[in-house]
């Protein structure tokens, strides 16, 4: 069903605007006049199936995770409570308040609604449900435990969720201190030393070293701070081209997990991901040669997506999980051995569970480590350029006060 961004004016006599679903522009108004919005503007809006954004010249966003999580949680609620998956689809689009969202669960209704499994019609939307969502409402619809899977479908979004804020809280402060700490040098360099140092211009004393060195410094980002900063930007916007390139990520990938502290915390995460992708998919009936292929996808290190796809080529020739992984030499052996586990006990499931479990609060504890040693550091790094630049200032202006005190 067509979704329609309108505007116009509300029960109270304010304006409103929104999104309606409604087979035609008519039948839109029509509805909107039901709840007392008179429209003064309406129009169609469509999703690329391809992209999942929008099909008009504004473009458009992927969907928040919070909000597909959101949304898929209210599905499983509903689907369990024996509500007819029509209806259910229905009730989400109204109960959606992201325009995008609701725009994307819309035509999902009308292609259910025409006949396709709900996995097809979530297929048609890559952009927004990852190949994760489609393969395990896929299961779920063969097996009849649809609800089930929705429920371990939110609640895997959730910890990923979860996992995700922890790292950008933890990153915010630092990045912020590093962005505040190059803008103060720039200025100080660039606008402050040299008013400052106008005072030695008519004086004949031999200014330290330290001062000397400062000065040119300052002379060369007063003459050419619009250069520096264009070389930053243009720093930070190729290594983000390069590392968008295949071998720019392979790189960049094999780079920073061997660097001291961040690397030990990207493969914790990692193996997180790992086993707690592998453990809901399995769960829910997906077969573990299809879990890879999904898992891959979701770790998105090239090293051990690459690790992966050499332990799957084993496994399909009857190789046990634990084995291939231990190889590979990418994976720590707390996850090998307790897959090993597992496997012999019937409950792989469960182990990769624990398994995703430890990692988790590792990864937690980690973080909080990082960022209580990054801030000091930070603030120490800051402290030591303002130091010196105040130094190199007062060492003189020291010497020069001395100077004119002395006898005449």
């Amino acid at each position: 069903m067509p979704i329609f961004e309108y505007k116009g004016v509300g029960p109270d006599g304010k304006p409103a605007k929104g999104t309606v679903d409604a087979d035609s522009s008519r039948s839109a108004r029509q509805k909107l006049k039901n709840r007392g919005i008179y429209t003064t503007d309406i129009k169609e809006r469509n999703i690329d199936a391809r992209t999942g954004s929008k099909s008009s010249s504004a473009g458009g966003t992927t969907v928040k995770l919070k909000n597909l999580t959101l949304m898929v949680r209210q599905l499983a609620t509903m689907v369990r409570a024996r509500i007819p998956l029509d209806e259910a689809l229905a009730a989400v689009v109204d109960q959606t308040d992201d325009p995008k969202l609701k725009s994307v669960m819309s035509q999902v209704k009308t292609s259910v609604n025409e006949g396709k499994s709900l996995a097809d019609a979530c297929a048609m939307f890559p952009k927004v449900f990852t190949p994760i969502y489609v393969s395990m409402i896929r299961v779920g619809e063969a097996s009849g435990k649809l609800d089930l899977v929705l429920v371990r479908l939110a609640t895997f979004s959730e910890n990923q969720m979860e996992m995700r804020n922890k790292i950008l809280g933890a990153l915010a402060y630092p990045a912020f201190m590093m962005v505040a700490g190059t803008a103060i040098t720039i200025f100080l360099f660039a606008f402050a030393v040299p008013k400052i140092t106008e005072v030695f211009a008519g004086s004949n004393m031999t200014l330290p070293t330290l001062t000397i060195i400062m000065l040119k410094i300052s002379d060369f980002m007063a003459a050419h701070w619009l250069f520096v900063v264009a070389l930053g930007i243009g720093g930070v916007s190729f290594f983000q081209w390069y590392v968008s390139t295949p071998p720019g990520r392979a790189w960049w990938d094999a780079f920073s997990l061997r660097l001291p502290g961040i690397g030990k915390l990207k493969r914790m995460v990692a193996v997180s991901r790992f086993a707690r992708t592998l453990s809901t998919m399995l769960g829910s009936g997906v077969q573990l040669l299809d879990a890879i292929d999904v898992v891959k996808e979701v770790v998105e290190n090239t090293v051990i997506k690459k690790a992966l796809e050499q332990s799957k080529t084993s496994i399909s020739e009857g190789q046990s999980i634990a084995g291939p992984l231990r190889a590979s030499g990418e994976f720590p052996p707390m996850l090998t051995h307790m897959i090993a586990v597992g496997e012999k006990t019937g409950e792989l499931e469960e182990m990769l569970n624990v398994v995703s479990d430890a990692y988790d609060s590792q990864v937690d504890n980690a973080i909080k480590s990082m960022t209580r040693l990054l801030e000091p550091l930070m603030i120490a790094l800051m402290g030591g350029i303002i130091g010196l630049v105040a130094l190199s200032i007062f060492m003189p202006l020291l010497e020069l006060n001395n100077l004119a005190g002395g006898p005449g």
